[in-house]
Formats: C-alpha cells, sequence, structure tokens
C-alpha cells in the first residue's frame, strides 16, 4: 500500500515533539509533502526539519490536490474552524485535543464527524498508551478483585520559564481550564479507557501562579460508571514535590502504575508483579491507527465521539467549582453549653 501523503498544519511544540519523531518511524505509512504555520520563521525550520514545502495560509495547503490527509497541531480554539475546512476540501483529519473550546463547538464538531464520509480523529495519545491498556487488562481479569478506589497524583511545577507556558495560546487561553484542561485532558480519557466513563463528581481549583494561566491546581473526586471512587491531583505549582503516580485499591489487591511506565501488582502485602512498559506515550500508535482507517477501512479508536465525552467530563467537572462555596457541614448534635 501506499504512504498516506500528509500535510502537517502548525509547527510549534507539539508537531516538533510529539508528532514528528512518531512520524519518523511510520515512514512507509505516511509522506509529508507539505506543511504550514502562519510565521515563516517556524514554517521553514520544520518544513527543513521533515524534508518537505512549506506554505504560510492553510487554506494553500488545503487546496493543494497531492494532500490526502491533515494533522492539524494548532491552539485549540482554532481547531472546530480548521477541521471543519479541510473536510469540506475532502481531507483526512487527525487534529490535537482537546476537541474543542467548549462543548457548543465540540457538538457542531460531533456534527461534521456524521456529515463527511472521510476518516475523522482526535490525537489523544494516552487511548493508544500501552501503560493504560495493560492496567485495563489487569482489572477485567480480576487481579486485584473488585477495585473501590482509584488515585491519581500529577505533582510537578511548572513556571513562567517552561516552553509549554511560553506559549501565549496557552497562558491567554480560549477555553476553560488553561493548561488543566490542556494537559489534564489525557488524564480524563486515560481514565475512561480503564474504567469505561466517569458519572460525576466535584472539583475544587486553584491559582497559585498566575503567570502560567487561571488554575494551576486541580482536585477532582469523582465516580466511575462502574461505581469506582476517586480522586484525580493536577498540581502545576507543587514545589519540591515531583510525582506521577496511579493507585488502584482492590479488595483483593492494589496497582501501581509509576511515571506511566513503571507497574507493580501487590496481593497479601507481596509484590507478585513488576513491569516496566516502554512506551512512546502512544504517539506512533495513534498515527498507527489514522493510517489503517485510512488505508484499510478501519474504524478509528480516539473518535470525534469519545474526545466530546473527554471533554464534556472535563468541563462539567470545572464547572462544578461554583458549588463549593455552598458545600457546608452545619453543626448537629452538638451538646449544648449548658
Amino acid at each position: 500500500m501506499q504512504p498516506v501523503k500528509l500535510g502537517i498544519i502548525g509547527c510549534g511544540i507539539a508537531a516538533n515533539k510529539l508528532h514528528w519523531p512518531a512520524l519518523q518511524k511510520l515512514r512507509d505509512e505516511f509522506e509529508i509533502v507539505l506543511v504550514c504555520n502562519n510565521t515563516e520563521p517556524k514554517a521553514q525550520a520544520f518544513a527543513e526539519k521533515v524534508g518537505a514545502p512549506y506554505v504560510l495560509d492553510y487554506r494553500a495547503l488545503l487546496a493543494d490536490p497531492d494532500v490526502e490527509a491533515v494533522d492539524i497541531v494548532l491552539p485549540i480554539h482554532l481547531n472546530y474552524r480548521v477541521t471543519r475546512e479541510a473536510l469540506e476540501a475532502g481531507k483526512h483529519v487527525i487534529v490535537e485535543k482537546p476537541l474543542a473550546t467548549n462543548l457548543t463547538e465540540a457538538r457542531e464538531m460531533l456534527a461534521l464527524a456524521s456529515r463527511f464520509p472521510q476518516v475523522k480523529m482526535v490525537a489523544e495519545n494516552f487511548y493508544y498508551h500501552e501503560g493504560f491498556h495493560r492496567v485495563r487488562a489487569l482489572l477485567q481479569e480480576g487481579h486485584i478483585g473488585e477495585p473501590y478506589t482509584v488515585f491519581w497524583d500529577v505533582f510537578r511545577r511548572m513556571d513562567e520559564n517552561n516552553k509549554y507556558a511560553k506559549t501565549q495560546w496557552r497562558i491567554h487561553h480560549q477555553y476553560p481550564g488553561g493548561f488543566i484542561t490542556d494537559g489534564g485532558i489525557h488524564n480524563i480519557a486515560a481514565l475512561r479507557l480503564m474504567f469505561d466513563d466517569l458519572v460525576g463528581g466535584q472539583v475544587f481549583t486553584k491559582s497559585v501562579n498566575p503567570k502560567i494561566g487561571e488554575i494551576d491546581s486541580f482536585c477532582f473526586q469523582f465516580q466511575t460508571s462502574g461505581g469506582v471512587h476517586g480522586v484525580l491531583n493536577i498540581f502545576l505549582s507543587a514545589d519540591g514535590v515531583s510525582k506521577n503516580e496511579l493507585v488502584i485499591l482492590g479488595d483483593r489487591g492494589t496497582l501501581r502504575l509509576e511515571n506511566t511506565q513503571h507497574l507493580t501488582l501487590i496481593q497479601d502485602e507481596r509484590v507478585v508483579l513488576e513491569e516496566t512498559i516502554e512506551s512512546d506515550w502512544g504517539y506512533r500508535g495513534e498515527f498507527e491507527d489514522f493510517y489503517r482507517a485510512i488505508r484499510m477501512d478501519r474504524p478509528v479508536n480516539s473518535t470525534f465521539a469519545r474526545a466530546y465525552r473527554d471533554l464534556s467530563v472535563m468541563i462539567q467537572a470545572l464547572e462544578t467549582v461554583r458549588a463549593w462555596p455552598n458545600l457546608v457541614f452545619p453543626e448537629r448534635g452538638l451538646p449544648s453549653d449548658a
């Protein structure tokens, strides 16, 4: 089969650091024929890296008949407009997560999915991450019995010198949640992969460092569709603490996944399984899925509908912040002073 002739719209950090390394490993599946960025230095530098010509207007890329499919790697608020125009131009589309800036635009993206026959996919790499698939398999095989609680702690320090924090559209974002949504949507996707769905919860948020956006601290207490209760902590201004640990408690054991790679299964207070999961965080897998969908007419895993639900959970969780001032515990049954 011939490689898919791919155009890339957006030559920023994600295109350079995440998508290009995966595409380098898939030269038999994809041929990059054209790239686009609205600023010429970025466009030229990326074009030289991948060995393709560049344009400065994405509409010129969409008008090129040699481009079969497009990889949209743009600020989130541009996802809907560029995806719509790409589909109208007859191109297959893979677009970076989250699906859209809000649920109204996300619903419009769903309408596009039903309207156009081309392949439509969201680049949610956690749906292809071997670590989360391994955890899901161990849960389904009953290795820890009935899971009842999950904790996921992500603590790191991101200041204004971080490469992502220097991206103006992330700091002055046009979507709720800022970095928490941009990065935390991955965690929501992975939790839904492992536990099917999140059906309710409550969020506490805080801004410790306003220089990196409106929210940098996020504590989400939730319940899954299977009755498992959990807590997702994402704290991006944690001083002196660096941690990414998932812990799942079951009535016959515990699963721990550290840094999405180091997996431990504990039963009766003994480690019965230890694995180091080699992974590129799922980037190669997502592009392989995109290729199979185009060339072999297979359904993709990371659909617009799945991404819509991820975004819906995140946005509805953030909306619960308004309820916190009303959550009070009245005094009941206290003895009188008499």
